[in-house]
């Protein structure tokens, strides 16, 4: 009893006390189907009938910036993704912001932390946040290394990103400031930046979505390096694009022992550049014989971008119309039945 008493202490010096995180899962058995493809209800109508199935999950892509624009956008796109029907995912960058790892685990984003911890909770509905995604892909501005393989700097390590992670979770999560700062404290780091004494406790899910190996593929600049602990993350998941069709490192990312038993999302996957019907029937064989799949986001991007548009696809398309039929796939998250659907 007393070894079970100490490893518990320890446990909880390991993952500090805060609210909770939850996945949201689709209903038992089922995998959500998702979209991304512009930034408005239209949109999300043209990606249903481009893909054949509505999305239970669409995604916007956002800055971690907290001016009154930038909150009153997102607050238009949440929205529009309520009045038709899909629950929303955010993908946050700092891209545009003088934001490293290292700054923002002393604080330096809590602003945006807070306004967002606020307005997922008046939003009321389930949200997926996916920050600081493909951390260990040398296009993005906050990953550890550049595509030569050279370190950015220590502000930009793994362990500053992990801190910065764990401090995002602990902050968005929200709750009893006190017990976020308690949790703060013992990661070593300062306070969260705000006067208030309580935050809300939005209903939001975090998505820690790396390369499936790395970009440049280092061993160093693996996966497993900017792992920020389970009780920090609800849902495991990559990207997965046509030009790269190896699915062994998928595979073994899938398969990762760190964080196995957590579900899994394509948070990005498509069809980039040529058409080609071949990479979607690997796609849904990957689906369907991986269950811990339960949610697969497919990025068609906006008309600028016809290389990722299922219009210029035709092939792939026709495929794609077909295998959304599998019965596991669900185009309707349970707060939004079909009839009342747009």
């Amino acid at each position: 009893m007393r070894i079970l008493a100490l490893a518990a202490i320890g446990c909880a010096l390991t993952f500090p006390v805060a609210a909770r995180g939850a996945p949201f899962l689709p209903p038992a058995g089922k995998v959500f189907w998702g979209g991304q493809g512009g930034y408005s209800a239209g949109y999300i109508a043209d990606f249903a009938r481009q893909s054949g199935l509505h999305p239970a999950v669409y995604n916007y892509f956002i800055s971690w910036r907290a001016t009154r624009p930038a909150m009153h956008w997102l607050s238009f796109r949440l929205a529009d993704s309520t009045r038709m029907g899909a629950r929303t995912m955010l993908s946050v960058s700092t891209a545009g912001t003088p934001h490293t790892p290292a700054a923002l685990a002393r604080g330096a984003g809590d602003d945006f932390l807070v306004e967002l911890c606020r307005l997922l909770a008046a939003h009321g509905r389930v949200t997926y946040l996916r920050p600081l995604s493909e951390m260990n892909n040398g296009d993005n501005p906050y990953s550890a290394y550049d595509h030569s393989g050279r370190p950015r700097g220590p502000a930009f390590s793994t362990a500053q990103f992990k801190r910065a992670w764990r401090r995002l979770a602990l902050v968005v999560r929200g709750g009893d400031v006190a017990a976020i700062n308690d949790g703060l404290q013992r990661l070593g780091m300062p306070p969260v930046q705000t006067d208030a004494a309580k935050l809300p406790t939005p209903q939001v899910a975090l998505l820690w979505v790396p390369l499936s190996f790395g970009n440049p593929e280092l061993a160093q600049n693996h996966p497993r390096h900017f792992w920020p602990g389970g009780a920090y993350v609800d849902w495991v998941g990559t990207t997965w694009y046509s030009p790269h069709k190896r699915s062994s490192a998928i595979d073994a990312f899938y398969r990762g022992r760190s964080w196995r038993r957590k579900p899994f999302v394509f948070a990005e996957w498509g069809v980039w550049g040529r058409d080609d019907p071949g990479f979607v029937r690997q796609f849904f064989s990957f689906l369907r014989s991986h269950r811990r799949v339960r949610m697969a986001v497919y990025y068609q991007s906006a008309l600028l971008k016809p290389e990722f548009r299922l219009s210029t696809h035709p092939q792939a398309r026709a495929v794609l119309r077909r295998s959304v039929r599998w019965p596991r796939l669900t185009g309707f998250a349970p707060e939004f039945p079909p009839e009342t659907v747009p």
